[in-house]
């Protein structure tokens, strides 16, 4: 009987400490409610304001406006963890995006907002480097600059704009707004010919590149032809350290005029953004012969 007395109490204090013991060796956290702005995903079953906030938290740390993703999870989801036959989660990711970085996205949230947020920022940069203003400064323009990530139909681009009001209603102000840590343009280098035989090369050539870090960047020219002003533009590409070679194709008028005898002034604007969506820009001039 003392054995059996022994046993049942070993039992008993087992069972008592059970508890204790498994919350000291670790496991899954559990949410912190008492953070108005979730840094970890709260959940499918949390509520819209604490998985908008969650997004903006994100979005606030890579220094993009925090109604951002809200915005996109409302409109492509109605901000739920959807699961369809080919297209998931918040944001309607495509199932060809289950690989490298954002494999398993269907399972972890987390990787799916990645996907949106690594996305609208090489938008972002895009748009800078070819010339164009910050989509970050005008929340008029924020619908537009989700359609450039999601890339729905034509007649849908305009659809995102209008959960800008709902998605600030969500947030509610609980979230730390987005700071910029990187302020610094990259470096950028512009070489541009004074004189070029334009019909010879099939164009107006430039060469640029960002010698101290990564960057973004296109080319805008402007020649005039006759009593007309072109502008040309090329799309943006990634010079990384080496000289890159870009070529700008004339319109047809432009050959026109070169055929003729007639010489094209004009000027070339290399624009450049890094990464942190700092931008810088470098012009030259130069002529066109026939």
């Amino acid at each position: 009987m003392r054995c059996g007395y022994a046993i049942a109490a070993v039992l008993l204090a087992l069972l008592g400490c059970a508890p204790g013991a498994l919350a000291q060796e670790g496991g899954a956290p559990a949410p912190d409610f008492s953070d108005p702005c979730p840094a970890a995903y709260p959940g499918d079953g949390a509520g819209q304001e604490r998985i908008a906030r969650w997004m903006a938290r994100g979005a606030g740390e890579r220094a993009l406006p925090l109604e951002l993703p809200v915005m996109a999870g409302l409109a492509e989801s109605g901000l739920r963890n959807l699961r369809g036959s080919s297209y998931h989660g918040f944001f309607g990711m495509h199932s060809s995006l289950n690989s490298g970085d954002y494999r398993g996205f269907a399972r972890k949230p987390a990787l799916q907002l990645d996907w949106f947020l690594d996305t609208a920022a090489l938008v972002r940069q895009r748009r800078l480097a070819e010339g164009g203003a910050d989509p970050a400064a005008d929340p008029a323009g924020y619908g537009l600059w989700i359609a450039d990530v999601e890339r729905p139909a034509p007649e849908n681009r305009s659809g995102y704009q209008q959960y800008l009001a709902q998605a600030g209603e969500l947030v509610g102000g609980r979230c730390p707004a987005p700071v910029r840590s990187d302020l610094t343009p990259p470096a950028l280098r512009l070489r541009v010919a004074r004189r070029q035989r334009a019909l010879a090369s099939d164009g107006l050539v430039a060469r640029v590149r960002c010698p101290a870090e990564s960057c973004m960047t296109g080319l805008v020219a402007t020649l005039t032809a006759g009593t007309r002003e072109l502008t040309l533009r090329s799309p943006a590409i990634d010079p990384a350290s080496t000289w890159a070679s870009v070529l700008i194709r004339l319109p047809r008028v432009a050959r026109r005029e070169l055929r003729r005898g007639r010489s094209l002034p004009g000027s070339v604007t290399a624009y450049a953004a890094d990464a942190a969506a700092n931008g810088v820009s470098a012009r030259r001039s130069t002529l066109l012969l026939p």
